[in-house]
């Protein structure tokens, strides 16, 4: 896979930063007459967006539950010519509770679409007899209740995924796929380590609000030295701004939005834009803890490169991070609703590779458009913020939606509006 032409999407202005965020990317499925024959998803950014082709997706198929007392299996995922695995679950025999086995070492692509299991009993993926290593990766199309995990050795991580290239996505979920965990995967020399998201499409079932990317849950994981985002999860168009030529019709559909996403510790070090990037989370509990993020941003783009960027209308709880060398902010929030922001240690904000960029702030807030408007409530306390190159936090006020019950508590040197309010902790 090669690596997507980059494009800027926005600039950052010193005094009025960041309009809304990133970009897209295309990408092309091609299936070949024998189900063994298959080959893997082209990913490529073009003048950051989507062209989407019209017509139908695929019909999810129906969870496949085992009789009663029927013992779950083990079935080993067979290659085929071109070392890789692409199968839609309508035509794979399999139940809910088995579990798919990787055993050959070395994969181009595992490609799943309508695999379903169950909550009481998920369709597993895992390694057997040693690391397996992938070059073009994982991607998962509806599919639902799905362990991918990295535990079948004592390897710590039991998937590799890297290109020689620099090309493509780690592991890619998207379309009507809810309730994933992925764990254990060690990702490095790709363009993204992670896509959670489904772009504007012509499909009306793929816009919002008619699904939710939901129950998403990443940890224990590795991402180094990608060419673009770390972790890349939801759209950061989520008021559907950018053009979808549908049959020679321009529409401007919305992307579906993202809810109950979780991302734990996970080692993310040497991206060359943002370590964990969530946007359009406005459902359910969001949660960003525990992990470690170093040297965002060798792109040396000051619109990029944050440690963590929450993007538009997105709510989350992040806690007890480690961020530190940002070529832009440690923290950015351009969400919605109810943020919390807490026990985070953040340094060498604006410092990258013996690079210094002015004006970036350990923790910046700011607000964007949301229809309907959604107001912001912003807790912002116990942060260990060191060095900067602005102020430990700094406020603007796009849009005057702050709600009046803030708090924002032990973060040193702020720049905070005078008509924003707040109020500081015992």
């Amino acid at each position: 896979m090669s690596p997507p032409n980059l494009k800027k999407p926005y600039v950052y202005i010193r005094f009025k930063p960041f309009i809304d965020l990133f970009h897209l990317m295309k990408r092309t499925i091609v299936i070949g007459a024998m189900a063994s024959l298959v080959t893997w998803c082209a990913c490529q950014k073009a003048n950051d967006q989507t062209p989407a082709t019209p017509g139908k997706p695929s019909t999810p198929s129906t969870p496949v539950t085992p009789p009663s007392g029927v013992k779950h299996k083990r079935i080993y995922l067979k290659q085929g010519g071109d070392k890789g695995f692409y199968s839609n679950g309508k035509d794979f025999s399999y139940e809910a509770g088995d579990t798919l086995v990787l055993k050959e070492n070395d994969w181009s692509y595992c490609s799943f679409e309508n695999f379903y299991g169950t909550k009481s009993d998920p369709l597993v993926i895992v390694n057997e007899a040693a690391q397996i290593r992938l070059s073009a990766g994982f991607a998962f199309s509806s599919c639902k209740y799905i362990k991918l995990t990295g535990s079948g050795t004592s390897d710590k991580y039991g998937f590799l995924i890297s290109d020689a290239v620099k090309g493509g996505v780690g592991v890619d979920i998207h379309g009507h796929s809810s309730n994933i965990e992925v764990e254990r995967i060690d990702i490095t020399r790709k363009t993204y380590g992670y896509w959670v998201k489904q772009e504007g499409s012509c499909v009306d079932s793929l816009q919002y609000p008619n699904f939710t990317i939901s129950d998403i849950h990443i940890h224990d994981g590795r991402i180094h030295n990608v060419t673009q985002e770390g972790m890349y999860l939801g759209s950061t168009d989520p008021n559907g701004t950018r053009a979808v030529n549908c049959s020679g019709s321009v529409i401007y559909p919305r992307p579906l939005r993202l809810g109950n996403i979780t991302v734990n510790n996970m080692i993310i070090d040497s991206t060359n834009r943002s370590g964990i990037q969530l946007s359009g989370a406005d459902q359910g509990t969001n949660e960003i803890y525990s992990n470690t993020v170093s040297n965002s941003g060798f792109e040396y783009n000051t619109a990029q490169g944050n440690g963590i960027s929450l993007g538009g209308y997105t709510h989350a709880n992040v806690h007890d991070n480690s961020i530190n060398h940002s070529f832009a902010l440690g923290i950015l929030v351009l969400g919605a609703g109810k943020i919390d922001i807490e026990n985070n240690t953040v340094d060498n904000s604006g410092n990258l590779n013996g690079k210094v960029t002015p004006g970036m702030a350990s923790i910046m807030v700011d607000t964007r458009r949301t229809d309907p408007v959604v107001k912001s409530t912003l807790i912002i306390k116990n942060n260990k913020l060191g060095s900067n190159t602005d102020k430990n936090v700094r406020f603007y006020e796009t849009f005057a939606t702050y709600n009046t019950d803030n708090q924002i508590c032990n973060s040193g040197t702020l720049v905070i509006p005078g008509d924003i309010k707040y109020t500081t902790c015992n």
